[in-house]
């Protein structure tokens, strides 16, 4: 089972995911996360810090979303802490050298705000 919760903040969409994505999830998964871009806007921080398993299925939806947001005009990074397995699974497949992955969400949301985005509200 895995969760999605989201909001805006200092100018990011914030997707917070727990549990476990696979492929018995990611329909749902992407579905919300759909939902959340639509809502907040291209610039997203994956907080997967809550996220116990990834396979194959729900590294293609975090890649896919990761290029849209690209596509677009905004951006997406990773924040942790991770678990061992994710970890793992981003290593053996090299999208830790592709994407950002930040060591918390704070310090994801730390660092530069995405372009256009208005002050920070903190």
């Amino acid at each position: 089972m895995a969760e999605v919760t989201g909001h805006a903040r200092d100018g990011w969409t914030v997707i917070t995911m727990t549990g476990d994505l696979a492929l018995d999830t990611a329909q749902q998964v992407e579905q919300r996360m759909r939902r959340l871009r639509s809502e907040h806007g291209e610039h997203l921080v994956l907080d997967l810090s809550g996220l116990r398993y990834l396979d194959s299925v729900g590294l293609s939806l975090l890649m896919r979303f990761y290029l849209a947001a690209e596509g677009r005009g905004g951006s997406a990074v990773l924040a942790g802490p991770l678990q061992d397995a994710v970890r793992r699974v981003l290593q053996i497949t090299h999208v830790d050298e592709r994407l950002t992955i930040h060591p918390t969400l704070d310090a994801a949301l730390a660092g530069s705000p995405p372009p256009g985005a208005g002050p920070r509200d903190g």
